[in-house]
């Protein structure tokens, strides 16, 4: 080896302790964004945090009234965890501290949220050796009532012992993850390209774009300590939701071909006899939707997205359809709109600017 490409610091390392902290902990990151992102193809809300209360926590709703939760414990541990890993009660500074199980059941029993915790899991990267009560099966998600009767009670009795609880909550999962121990980020891009292949067939992305944005993203906002209380706060600093995703997903992702939609919507703007001024501000109001539809995956955009849609096909499958214009298609929308729909548009060049957008990717 020529002495000018040799490394002057090459030599082995006495503490390696530090790379191995940060690849555990990222792990979680990406454990936490890869689970998001398989939820997101239901186009469904959610929001995700990270380091609060437990290592990761999924919220299945943007709305504070309507959100359950998901706590999970994420482990990165050599080794399948035993009842008695999971059970140890290790001594910091001669006091007995919790238990791996114990921590995770001790949030879950709060009086104040635990109505709210939907599941408790226990995500252990090298598995589990808990005895099943149905010999030779593998699951990777075990549940209480999947283990034998004996394991049950030997977990229950060492977690009522260390909380003082009367009963072991039935919502508590142990879950082997999908994702791999290395090149876990190299698995998340490639759940990115198959998600957006899946939402919009056909369409071209940048996946690596898109994976940067959200991992920075998460990180950033799993560094916040501040505690907040009001729900808003909290979601807007502790939170990567499904509105972020979605909004990165379309900044990096071509839906359609632009000629294609901009040929057929001049096409509808022509048989509407439009002048030019009125056919830009309805163009504005095309991509203002556009954007929107693509951008925003709460409750309300999906029901706009599939009112318009039915009323379309109503009108198109319509046997007395005697009125084939364009025109009567967008009086017929707008005449059958629910009022609850009606009133997401700020006036009707928005209301048509959507009735044509969706005609435009049903074709």
């Amino acid at each position: 080896m020529n002495s000018k490409d040799k490394n002057p610091l090459f030599a082995p390392q006495r503490d390696k302790a530090g790379s191995w902290t940060f690849d555990k902990y990222d792990y979680q990151y990406h454990w936490a964004l890869y689970e998001v992102l398989t939820k997101h193809k239901e186009r469904k809300e959610y929001a995700v945090f990270i380091e609060y209360h437990e290592d990761v926590i999924i919220a299945d709703s943007l709305k504070v009234d309507s959100a359950k939760f998901e706590f999970n414990q994420v482990k990165t541990t050599s080794g399948a965890y035993t009842p008695y890993q999971l059970t140890l009660r290790k001594k910091k500074k001669a006091v007995e501290g919790a238990s791996i199980l114990g921590k995770l059941v001790s949030n879950i029993t709060r009086e104040d949220i635990g109505s709210k915790i939907s599941y408790a899991n226990l995500v252990a990267l090298n598995g589990f050796n808990l005895e099943l009560k149905d010999k030779g099966v593998c699951l990777n998600k075990i549940q209480l009532n999947d283990l034998s009767e004996n394991q049950c009670k030997e977990i229950e009795n060492a977690i009522i012992k260390e909380l003082k609880i009367s009963s072991l909550p039935v919502n508590i999962q142990f879950v082997i993850p999908e994702l791999i121990e290395h090149s876990y980020d190299v698995q998340v891009i490639g759940i990115i390209g198959k998600l957006v292949n899946s939402l919009f067939p056909a369409s071209q992305c940048n996946s690596e774009e898109i994976y940067r944005v959200l991992i920075d993203e998460l990180h950033k906002k799993g560094k916040v300590t501040y505690d907040f209380s009001k729900w808003d706060d909290f979601l807007e600093q502790k939170a990567l939701t499904s509105i972020t995703v979605s909004t990165t997903i379309a900044n990096f992702t071509s839906i359609k071909d632009e000629t294609t939609i901009e040929y057929s919507f001049n096409e509808i703007c022509n048989e509407l006899g439009l002048k030019s001024i009125y056919k830009t501000k309805l163009h504005r109001a095309f991509n203002r939707y556009r954007q929107l539809r693509i951008s925003n995956n709460s409750t309300i955009q999906i029901d706009t997205k599939n009112e318009i849609i039915d009323l379309i096909q109503n009108k198109i499958n319509a046997s007395n359809n005697i009125d084939e214009s364009f025109e009567s298609l967008l009086e017929f929308v707008i005449n059958n709109m629910k009022q609850n729909i009606r009133e997401q548009f700020p006036d009707e060049t928005d209301i048509k600017g959507a009735i044509i957008c969706e005609f435009i990717m049903l074709n």
